[in-house]
C-alpha cells in the first residue's frame, strides 16, 4: 500500500480540542507502575507581557510548575519560535527568555523559521539563550554534517522506582518553509534536508548506536490542525507518523490547538504565545523483564493561573524601563488582523500600517508630492490585531515586532498591478495596503484608483508611482517576485533607516479620534 493511502487510512480520532485524549482508560497506579509527563509550549514569540490577549510569561512559568508538580518524572520541551515576534522581545534581544526557560526547567526546544530572525551569529554565540536546540534536518551546506551547535536529537533520562533509567530520544525537525520565512543571508552555509523522512530515519538509525532508547519523540517545527484528511500541513511531513519506532509527535508552526492522533501515534500542539499548554502522559511498566510504555493520557491545558511573583517581576521591570504602557492612540471598536479569520483580505491593521509607511515617505521625501504613494505589507508581518481600547507603545509594537526598514521603489502603474495582483494570489495571505479602489475580474486587476486627502487618481499604466514596504518581500520573501524591485530603488529614502515599527508608532500618535474600521481606509473592491 501506498504511503499516501496508508496516510489517508490511518486512525484519526477526531476528539474536540477542549477535552483530553485518551489512549485507554487510566490504570489504578501501583507501585510498579511509573508515569512520565512530557510538557511542551510552541511558538512563544517572546510573548512575556499579558495583555489581556496572551497570559504571558509569569503565568506561563507558574502554569507548567504547578503541572510539573503533580508528575515527579517530567518533561518540558519547546516546540520553536521562542524569542522573535514581539515587541518586547525586540527591544531586550530576547534576554528574559533564560529567566523563563530556567523557572520552567526547559530541556530542549526545535529550531523555528523565526530563531534566525536576529542572524545566524545572534543565534550561535547565544545558543538561542543557552538551551540545547534539535534540528536533524539542518546541516552545514556541502559538508553534510550537523553545527557544532546544533544536534539532531537529544536524550533524556528519568530514574524509575526500580532505579533503572529510563531513556527519552527527541529527533528534532525544522519546517522547510524556513528558506521564504526569513530573510536569505540568515541561512548563510546552511541547507535543509528534503524530503523530511529521510532525516528522520538516517537519525533513527543513528540512535540504534546509542544503545537502549526507550521511547522516540519528534519535536518538529513543523504545522500540524485539526483538518481532515490531513493532519500535517507540510506536504513532504505527511509520512512521518508511519516512521518506525516513533512514539509521538510534537509540533509547532501553525499556532493552533492539535489533539490527535495519526497511525495510533499521539500528535500534539500548544496554540500560540503560551496560551496552552501540550500534555502527553505515558505509563511505564515492568512485565517479567520486558518494559512496556503505554501512552495513557493528551491534553492541551489552558494556561490560567496567577502569575509567578519572579517572573512577574522581571517583565514589569522592562515595561517600565521602556514605557511600554504608554498610550499611543484609542480604538474605538476592537481592529482584527487573525490569520484564521481574514488571512485572504483586507485589513484594517494593515491599512494602518501601510498608510504609516506612505504617510513617512511623503513627509520625507517632498520631491515626489505629485505622485501616488502606496504603502504595501505582507499579511505575515503583521502579528497581532488591536482590541477595543487605549493603544499602547506594548500593542503598536507587537503588531509591527519584527522591525524591519522601510525602503521606497519607484514603479508605475503596470507593476503596480502585478505585485497586488500576486498578493492577492499569495498563498501566506493578501498583501495589505490601503487608499486604493481596485476593480478586479476575476483574479486580474482591471482598475487602480488613489485616494488621497479626498481627491481620486487613476494610475494607469505608464502613471508614475511610489510603492513604499518594509524589505522583507523585496528579496522574494513569502515567495513575491524580486525582480519587481530590483534596479527600482530610491536609495535616497533607503539610507534614511526608517524603521517599521516606529513610523507606524510615530503615524498612531498623530491620531486624535478614536480609531474605526471605516477610519483605516482599507482598500475598496469594485467588481
Amino acid at each position: 500500500m501506498g504511503l499516501k493511502k496508508q496516510f489517508v487510512s490511518a486512525i484519526l480520532l477526531g476528539s474536540a480540542l477542549t477535552a483530553p485524549l485518551f489512549a485507554q482508560d487510566i490504570a489504578t497506579p501501583s507501585s510498579s507502575i511509573d508515569t512520565l509527563a512530557i510538557f511542551s509550549f510552541n511558538d512563544f514569540h517572546g510573548a512575556f507581557a499579558s495583555d489581556g490577549i496572551t497570559p504571558g510569561a509569569a503565568r506561563l512559568v507558574q502554569m507548567t510548575q504547578n503541572e510539573k508538580q503533580r508528575y515527579p518524572h517530567s518533561i518540558v520541551v519547546s516546540g520553536g519560535d521562542n524569542f522573535s515576534g514581539s515587541y518586547f522581545s525586540k527591544i531586550t534581544k530576547g534576554e528574559p527568555i533564560k529567566e523563563m526557560y530556567e523557572a520552567m526547567d526547559v530541556e530542549m526546544s526545535a529550531i523555528g523559521n523565526h530563531e534566525f530572525d536576529w542572524g545566524l551569529p545572534y543565534l550561535v554565540d547565544t545558543a538561542a539563550l543557552n538551551i540545547p536546540h534539535v534540528a536533524a534536518n539542518i546541516t552545514e551546506e556541502k559538508r553534510y554534517t550537523h553545527p557544532d551547535w546544533l544536534s539532531p536529537y537529544r536524550i533524556v533520562e528519568r530514574k524509575l522506582k526500580d532505579g533503572s533509567s529510563l531513556r527519552i530520544a527527541f529527533i528534532g525537525l525544522t519546517t522547510t518553509d524556513t528558506y521564504v520565512k526569513t530573510k536569505p543571508e540568515n541561512l548563510k552555509g546552511l541547507q535543509f534536508t528534503h524530503p523530511l523522512g529521510a532525516a528522520c530515519i538516517q537519525t533513527v538509525y543513528q540512535l540504534k548506536k546509542e544503545g537502549q532508547i526507550d521511547m522516540i519523540i519528534l519535536l518538529m517545527h513543523i504545522g500540524t490542525d485539526m483538518k481532515m484528511p490531513y493532519r500535517i500541513t507540510e506536504e513532504n511531513a505527511q509520512g512521518l507518523p508511519f516512521i518506525d519506532k516513533v512514539d509521538a509527535i510534537i509540533s509547532a508552526h501553525s499556532h493552533e490547538l492539535v489533539l490527535d492522533k495519526i497511525n495510533n501515534i499521539p500528535i500534539i500542539q500548544a496554540g500560540v504565545n503560551g496560551t496552552h499548554i501540550g500534555k502527553l502522559l505515558f505509563h511505564i511498566q515492568d512485565f517479567n523483564g520486558h518494559r512496556d510504555i503505554s501512552f495513557i493520557q493528551g491534553d492541551t491545558v489552558r494556561v490560567a493561573c496567577e502569575e509567578n511573583p519572579e517572573m512577574r517581576e522581571a517583565v514589569e521591570k522592562i515595561m517600565d524601563k521602556y514605557r511600554l504602557n504608554e498610550k499611543l492612540a484609542t480604538a474605538k471598536e476592537a481592529l482584527i488582523h487573525d490569520r484564521t479569520i481574514n488571512k485572504f483580505d483586507y485589513t484594517p491593521i494593515g491599512a494602518l500600517v501601510t498608510a504609516a509607511y506612505a504617510q513617512r515617505f511623503q513627509k520625507e521625501m517632498p520631491a515626489y508630492k505629485d505622485q501616488p504613494v502606496i504603502g504595501v505589507n505582507h499579511y505575515g508581518g503583521i502579528r497581532a490585531a488591536l482590541p477595543k481600547g487605549d493603544i499602547t507603545r506594548l500593542r503598536a509594537g507587537n503588531i509591527l515586532p519584527f522591525g524591519s526598514a522601510i525602503v521606497a521603489y519607484r514603479f508605475d502603474g503596470k507593476r503596480l498591478k502585478k505585485l497586488l495582483e500576486d498578493g492577492r494570489k499569495n498563498p501566506n495571505g493578501f498583501l495589505q495596503s490601503s487608499d486604493l479602489t481596485l476593480t478586479l475580474s476575476g483574479n486580474k486587476i482591471e482598475k487602480i484608483v488613489y485616494t488621497r486627502d479626498g481627491q481620486k487618481t487613476e494610475i494607469e499604466d505608464n502613471t508614475p508611482c511610489v510603492v513604499t514596504l518594509d524589505a522583507f518581500i523585496t528579496d522574494g520573501g513569502d515567495g513575491y517576485d524580486a525582480s519587481l524591485f530590483k534596479g527600482y530603488e530610491i536609495p535616497e529614502f533607503d539610507n534614511l533607516g526608517i524603521i517599521s515599527t516606529d513610523a507606524f508608532m510615530d503615524y498612531l500618535k498623530g491620531i486624535k479620534k478614536p480609531i474605526t474600521v471605516e477610519s483605516t481606509h482599507m482598500p475598496v473592491i469594485s467588481k
